[in-house]
């Protein structure tokens, strides 16, 4: 070993004795502050969400006594962004916070978090525990952020109707033809009254078109809507609609049933289903999820959500802070906790692969609907990253809007460069 080799070490094991002393000084009695926001990321029932984060609490005041927690309660979703602002505007911004992806962009790029990459780097983590679609959203440049739970999009399929109509159950290396080819095999007029009543698929959007076809169309200056790839992809998307004689089919259909194809988050499919949510249990037919089809096989199409957690670039306690938020992030008991008590995903790869995870799927699952615990890793080591820039957020919110308008309108082929032009001036 190399003389700088062991100064490096050196420095690293007196830093760690350092932040272990500045941590466990009796005479130093510590508040951390926390922001946090009731009920689930994923927009499903979660009635135990402070649950974990107790648990965590609870863990890390055993270890260091001196270090007490305060967290406002009852925050919702919907209210936490504007919470968090007014907070940061009063100048006591939490100490460890959750971070909305609508805001990451904004608050990694106005200095509201604090740079994580010399911590990361002096302590040696080792961030391939993390997926890394899940760690590269809390990127912006530098990290920012680290992930605390996922939410991948996955495909769910009727089995029983595939089989029913004799067509083999697709394999995850499946393509965007494979999905057209059956949902048009599938739909039908199956009592004979001139009325279709089985369809191909719900819920597939321009969104997942777009991703099928790994297409990113927007940048921080610029979007690319008016291009070749798009317009293919959005063809497509018509040609799957006209198959349904543009019926809207909805999740009624699908818990009926009636449907072949419904992509979904990891989080709905543990809650399913919508109208209200309920388990899967009550759904009669058997059914089972893989990855997004591509334009090719084994094409990355996995849109992935990502909630994340960061620390104030302001805190006063910056050692402690980024103790808890390793804690949270990367303890597998916690992270394991996280899984069982909430809807959603661990961005570790050693929980996902643990013999208790299988044990949450096969409970999940009930006795209709199966997603294997390898099969997931599969998908959440193959998944796509969304862009990073400030107004990402906003700008797809309004495109959201105008291209679901011009695919009711059927109208989306001629209306691409006007879409375009308006985005466009919308960013600069």
């Amino acid at each position: 070993m190399t003389r700088i080799k062991k100064g490096i070490l050196t420095l690293v094991s007196l830093s760690l004795v350092l932040i272990y002393c500045l941590i466990n000084d009796p005479s130093r009695d510590i508040t951390l502050t926390l922001g946090l926001y009731v009920g689930s990321s994923w927009d499903v029932p979660n009635g135990e969400s402070y649950q974990v984060i107790d648990q965590a609490i609870k863990k890390f005041e055993k270890k260091y006594p001196n270090v007490h927690f305060e967290y406002k309660s009852g925050i919702i979703k919907d209210d936490y962004s504007s919470w968090l602002a007014n907070e940061i505007t009063k100048g006591t911004t939490p100490d460890v916070f959750m971070v909305l992806p609508d805001d990451f962009n904004t608050l990694s790029s106005i200095g509201i978090l604090k740079n994580l990459d010399r911590l990361i780097k002096e302590e040696r983590i080792d961030t391939s525990l993390f997926y890394q679609s899940a760690l590269f959203a809390g990127n912006n440049g530098s990290q920012y952020a680290l992930p605390y739970e996922i939410n991948p999009t996955i495909m769910c399929i009727n089995h029983d109707l595939l089989t029913k109509e004799g067509i083999a159950i697709p394999s995850s290396n499946w393509t965007i033809d494979d999905f057209y080819n059956i949902s048009n095999q599938v739909t039908k007029d199956t009592n004979n009254d001139g009325v279709i009543d089985q369809y191909g698929y719900y819920g597939f959007d321009w969104q997942d078109v777009l991703d099928c076809y790994g297409l990113q169309v927007f940048k921080e200056d610029n979007c690319h809507l008016d291009k070749k790839e798009v317009k293919e992809a959005f063809l497509y998307l018509t040609k799957l609609k006209a198959l349904s004689n543009d019926y809207q089919v909805s999740s009624e259909d699908f818990d009926q049933g009636k449907v072949a194809f419904c992509p979904l988050t990891f989080a709905q499919y543990r809650t399913y289903q919508p109208y209200p949510y309920r388990i899967s249990k009550y759904t009669s037919f058997k059914w089972s999820c893989i990855s997004m089809p591509g334009t090719k096989s084994n094409t990355i199409t996995t849109h992935l959500d990502t909630s994340l957690i960061g620390m104030s670039s302001q805190t006063k306690h910056q050692e402690i802070a980024w103790e808890f938020l390793k804690m949270l992030t990367m303890d597998g008991d916690i992270q394991q906790s996280l899984l069982d008590n909430s809807k959603g995903a661990s961005p570790l790869k050693k929980v996902m692969l643990s013999k208790k995870t299988k044990e949450i799927l096969v409970k999940d699952t009930v006795s209709y609907a199966s997603l294997d615990s390898d099969v997931l890793n599969r998908i959440l080591e193959n998944t796509l990253v969304e862009p990073k820039f400030k107004e990402y957020e906003n700008i797809l919110e309004k495109a959201d809007y105008l291209i679901n308008q011009s695919i009711d309108q059927g109208t989306i082929d001629n209306d691409l460069n006007k879409i375009q032009k308006k985005l466009e001036n919308e960013l600069k």
